[in-house]
């Protein structure tokens, strides 16, 4: 597999290769955590064994990578990732675990040469959401698959059924009306997934739904100083253009999660869907 960013996402290759980046590197064990309870979903889907070849799409700091690696003993595990800030973190914590048949390269799904017919299963948790033209991103990926491949991903469901995002989102939508978040999203969609899948080639598809508590903070100063930082938070607070009001609706978010926290931290609900299929 080569090195290949490519013109394709370019607005998501300058996001993953500047504060994006830096930000989700520095909330890494955060986000792990957060994901920790969806992931088995992930992997019983994938079904790995020994001497296959995995490749991780959109593997961002690799754990994933290192997971389906260490599956794969005797196989092994390729992340790929348009972000080499991340991708950085991904080499470290494989060396650092000692798993040797984990590998990363820096290029995008979408367009990268991906070798065909060179691996046997393709996962992502939560790495597919971002392409130009997912027709072409998850044909490219199809047809590095063999033939009766494996596939496996995990894609968020729409913002309102994820507490961490539904939280300030209905804060913010109580002082101003606001455009449906996920209107564009095909992954929020499992019959769009489902016509995504089909139409790269892919058969005995199955998409479900999942949903897990999911730690998102020691307390609620904690997960307050996050969300206050996030990009969907930040481009709220731009839309309502009123500190004072702004403030209102984070203050309600606090109250809300306030009332989710527990003697080990706050806990939210997640809910994704878990795409499964075969390469035809």
């Amino acid at each position: 597999m080569a090195d290949s960013s490519g013109a394709a996402n370019a607005a998501q290759a300058q996001r993953w290769n500047g504060e994006s980046a830096r930000r989700w590197i520095a909330n890494r064990e955060r986000h792990q955590a957060g994901r920790q309870r969806l992931l088995p979903h992930l992997f019983a889907a994938a079904r790995i064994s020994p001497g296959e070849r995995v490749l991780d799409v959109g593997c961002g700091c690799g754990e994933t990578t290192i997971t389906a690696a260490r599956s794969a003993s005797g196989g092994g595990a390729a992340g790929l990732d348009l972000s080499g800030p991340m991708l950085a973190v991904a080499r470290r914590l494989a060396a650092e675990a000692g798993v040797a048949n984990a590998a990363f390269a820096q290029g995008n799904a979408q367009a990268c040469p991906l070798r065909r017919d060179s691996c046997d299963v393709m996962i992502s948790s939560f790495g597919v959401m971002f392409f130009d033209d997912p027709a072409a991103a998850f044909a490219n990926i199809t047809a590095a698959l063999r033939h009766g491949g494996r596939l496996a991903f995990l894609c968020w469901q729409q913002d309102m059924r994820n507490e961490l995002f539904a939280i300030p989102l209905r804060a913010f939508q109580a002082l101003l009306p606001l455009p449906d978040p996920d209107a564009d999203d095909v992954f929020t969609d499992p019959r769009q997934i489902a016509e995504l899948l089909s139409g790269a080639g892919c058969t005995d598809i199955q998409i479900d739904a999942v949903s897990e508590p999911a730690w998102a903070g020691s307390d609620v100063t904690d997960v307050m100083a996050y969300v206050r930082g996030t990009p969907m938070v930040r481009r709220l607070a731009a839309q309502l253009g009123d500190h004072a009001l702004t403030e209102q609706a984070l203050a309600t978010a606090a109250g809300e999660y306030a009332a989710r926290q527990r003697s080990d931290g706050v806990w939210v609900r997640t809910a994704a869907w878990l795409a499964a299929a075969r390469r035809g």
